[in-house]
């Protein structure tokens, strides 16, 4: 059994009601760099970007990345999916993330 580990940046931010836009202002991050780690095309982040990010979010490291497992993962793309498809169809339901950011390991 596979672990992974995923960025929860999208979610956070919907949960807080927050955009990029509004964490990139707080932080002083660069749109890319933000963009980067809420999409999971990182290999690693600078702690002070971290703490930057959690300090906005008020949340914790473990709240923005998590190690998940073959099956959890499995899980989380068919909720959603469903999610995202409920969206679509015009259904009213929370604010949930439509993708899963998974950190592209391979290599390392």
């Amino acid at each position: 059994m596979g672990s992974y580990l995923i960025i929860e940046l999208e979610a956070l931010l919907l949960e807080k009601g927050k955009t990029s836009s509004d964490l990139i202002r707080a932080t002083g991050h660069t749109a890319a760099n933000i963009s980067k780690i809420r999409n999971g095309k990182i290999k690693a982040i600078r702690m002070k970007t971290l703490l930057d990010i959690c300090d906005e979010l008020e949340c914790q490291p473990g709240d923005l990345i998590k190690r998940v497992t073959d099956a959890e993962l499995e899980e989380l793309v068919h909720e959603r999916a469903n999610a995202s498809l409920a969206k679509a169809t015009g259904a009213e339901g929370d604010r949930s993330p439509e993708r899963v950011y998974v950190v592209d390991l391979k290599g390392e």
